[in-house]
Formats: structure tokens, C-alpha cells, sequence
């Protein structure tokens, strides 16, 4: 009983929203949006009521102000003529999850629980996905044809990219950024506990950390997202190089154990299914001309905001404005369409309280590397894929920005 009245929903909102989008596979007036949107305004409640932020310093006004210019940005957006319908969906799907900006500000020696659960909710939906790639019912196929994220509703159009409940790209970040979380677990961050006690603990540890991780990775592989398959390779050799070379916090020997594991994994796929192999690296090697597909797009809507001060509004260049006469839809590129929705103030709020999270997370990277790749990788993703704005995929983004900024109060004495 006292460990449920210790529990805050807030670290419980990953698991509980995974729960809700594997229950779009049995119940189809199932919305896990509608779910999500619902939790965040408790964790927010749950935040006011627990008075979490006491004090404020400067990253936190320019996060408040950011949220308000996107909340009053409706005004411009509906004078441009759109519904006010897409101004509230894409603010509970892309502003409301700021709410986890309080929560990694707050989280302190709670930043381990946020984490594993997280972690938990990512092995549950790539488990998920595993099974239904490897086994390919039918009835997946016609849930997957029926959310769009398949073309054709049978088993081979299916197994280009796992899905798992969620979609390729938001799959692919998420595990991704489950390597990071997991990558927490590496140190111990417990400055209470003697080094006798730390070491003790640290093999279970470590074995939790490599195990996550190796399985994220896993699901970012099979997710076959190009910015996934490439932002993953980027953590393996960010993560390597600051825990056994930069900070030196793990024997170097356990850096040489990975590396032959790593080889002969490498070389008995190689052996067994090179295909696979080849998959992968045409998908890697395709990444360049991502960038000169979308960019023609990413013009056209610059060129016509509504103002390049104030913007279009927020909603005004997603999903939600297809089929809306004039509006410039950004199907992939979520810093542009930051840019066209926000202007240049709105964008310039965004832009500083990034600089403020990683300058504060690099001068104390051996506490916050986790939280610096994840707000690292997420900004990367953003350049071709409309991260930030799923709902799903922004709450470990902006707690990772709250974790970095932490020590804000320091960095301004």
C-alpha cells in the first residue's frame, strides 16, 4: 500500500500509454491520443499540487514563455483561416507534453524510476511488435492497413519496418532513446550510498543498462527508420566514448568484451542472412537524398508564411492542416515546420532554451549524458521526420530538457 501512494503518474505515463496503443489492437474505438492528453493534465495537476517548481530561473521563464507564444499563437492561426480544430490537436500532441519539462526539472533521485519505467514501456511495445512481425496474422495487417502505416494489408508489405503499435518512425526514436535511458543505468547516481555499496550494486546494474540497451537497439534496427538506423550508431559511439575514454567510468575491459561480442554478432548474421545486412546499409547510404527530397517542400513553405515574425500558428504546417486551400503542409521535417509555425520569435524562445539545456547538461556531462543525447538526437531526428510533434515521442524529450536544466541556478551564479 505504501508503495502505491508512493507512485506518481508521472513516472507511470509511459507504460500506461503503451497499454492504451496496444489496445487499439482489440478495441478500435480505442484513442491513446485522447488517453495521453488525459494523463499529462493530471501529471501537470500532480506537479501544481506538489508545488515542484519552487523556485524559477531562466531556462524556466523562457520554457513558460515558449508555451504561452504557442498557446496565444491561435489568434493568427485562426485569422488565417483555419479551424480551430487544428490548432487543438496539434497542441495536445505537441505543447501539452511540455509538461514533462517540470518533471525532469523535479524528478531529482526520482530520475531512475521516470527512466526504468520508460525503458519497460519501450521493451513492451518492441515485444509487441516482434510478435506480430515474426507471426504476421492477418487481422494486424488490416489494423495496421487501417491506421495507414502499410499501403497493402499483407505480411510482406508489413515486414519493410516493424511497427509494433505505434509506427516506424515514432518507434524508432523511442528506442532510441531507450538506449540513452538505459545508458543511465551504466554509473551509479546515487551520491548517498558509499563506494563499497555502489560497487556491490553495479553488476546488476551494468546488466540491466547492456541488457535494455542491446534490446532497444534491436528495435531500432527492425523499426528500419534511416534516421533511427543512423542515430543509434551515433549513441553506441557517444555513450562508448564517454563512459570508457572521456569520464572513464567503466573499466576499459568490459569496452573490449563489447567489441568482440559486437564482431561476432556482426559476422554471424553476416553468415546466416547477409540480406539482412545489405537491407540495412541501402537504407543508411540512402539517408542523402532525404534531405533533397523534402527540401522543395520545406521552401515552398517558408517562402509562404503568414508572417516570418510571428508566424503561421501552431497546427498551421502539420498533418492536421491536409486539405485546408493555402496551407503548406510539412509531411517531414519538424524543425522547418517549428520555424513556419512559431516565426522567428517563437523559434528564437525554442532555439535558447535548447542552447540553456545543452550548455547546462555538457558543463555537468557526467550527470546529464543521458538527458545531452537524448535532446541531441531528438533535434537530429526533427530535421527529416516531424519528431517533436508526436505526442508520443515529446514527453522523453522534454524531460530530458527539464533534467538538463537542472542546474540552471548554478550556471547563473
Amino acid at each position: 500500500m505504501n508503495r502505491l501512494k508512493n507512485i506518481r503518474i508521472s513516472e507511470i505515463y509511459y507504460p500506461l500509454i503503451a497499454i492504451a496503443y496496444a489496445a487499439t489492437l482489440i478495441f478500435s474505438s480505442m484513442r491513446p491520443g485522447v488517453c495521453g492528453a488525459v494523463l499529462m493534465l493530471i501529471v501537470l495537476a500532480e506537479s501544481i499540487v506538489r508545488k515542484d517548481l519552487k523556485t524559477w530561473h531562466t531556462s524556466d521563464i523562457i520554457a513558460a514563455a515558449f508555451f504561452a507564444y504557442q498557446t496565444l499563437s491561435v489568434i493568427w492561426l485562426i485569422r488565417a483561416g483555419y479551424p480551430l480544430s487544428v490548432f487543438l490537436q496539434e497542441f495536445i500532441s505537441s505543447t501539452l507534453p511540455m509538461v514533462f519539462y517540470i518533471v525532469g526539472r523535479s524528478a531529482g533521485g526520482r530520475t531512475g524510476k521516470w527512466y526504468a519505467a520508460y525503458i519497460y514501456a519501450i521493451a513492451f511495445l518492441g515485444i509487441v511488435g516482434m510478435v506480430m512481425y515474426i507471426l504476421a496474422p492477418q487481422f494486424y495487417c488490416d489494423w495496421a492497413y487501417r491506421w495507414s502505416y502499410i499501403s497493402k494489408a499483407d505480411a510482406a508489405t508489413m515486414r519493410v519496418r516493424m511497427h509494433s503499435v505505434v509506427g516506424s518512425t515514432c518507434l524508432s526514436f523511442l528506442s532510441v532513446a531507450g538506449m540513452l535511458a538505459a545508458s543511465f543505468f551504466l554509473t551509479d547516481h546515487d551520491d548517498n550510498v558509499s563506494a563499497a555499496t555502489s560497487e556491490r550494486r553495479s553488476g546488476k546494474r551494468v546488466a540491466f543498462a547492456v541488457f535494455f540497451m542491446a534490446l532497444c537497439l534491436l528495435i531500432a534496427i527492425m523499426a528500419n527508420q534511416r534516421s533511427g538506423l543512423v542515430a543509434a550508431a551515433f549513441v553506441l559511439v557517444y555513450v562508448n566514448y564517454l563512459l570508457f575514454f572521456r569520464l572513464d567510468l567503466i573499466p576499459k575491459r568490459y569496452f573490449v568484451i563489447e567489441i568482440i561480442t559486437v564482431v561476432i554478432l556482426f559476422f554471424g548474421v553476416s553468415f546466416v542472412r547477409f540480406d539482412f545486412i545489405l537491407k540495412f546499409w541501402y537504407r543508411i547510404i540512402s539517408l542523402p537524398t532525404a534531405v533533397s527530397q523534402r527540401s522543395e517542400q520545406w521552401v515552398a513553405a517558408v517562402n509562404n508564411m503568414y508572417s516570418s515574425w510571428i508566424g503561421n500558428g501552431l497546427g498551421a504546417n502539420g498533418h492536421r492542416a491536409i486539405g485546408i486551400e493555402d496551407a503548406h503542409v510539412i509531411a517531414d521535417g519538424g524543425l522547418v515546420k517549428l520555424y513556419c509555425e512559431n516565426g522567428v520569435l517563437g523559434f528564437s524562445l525554442w532555439v535558447y532554451l535548447m542552447i540553456l539545456a545543452l550548455s547546462g547538461g555538457i558543463k555537468n556531462i557526467r550527470k546529464h549524458y543521458a538527458e545531452v543525447g537524448i535532446v541531441t538526437v531528438a533535434i537530429l531526428q526533427s530535421i527529416g521526420s516531424n519528431m517533436l510533434a508526436f505526442q508520443i515521442c515529446a514527453p522523453v524529450f522534454w524531460f530530458a530538457v527539464g533534467r538538463c536544466c537542472i542546474d540552471d541556478a548554478k550556471n547563473e551564479k
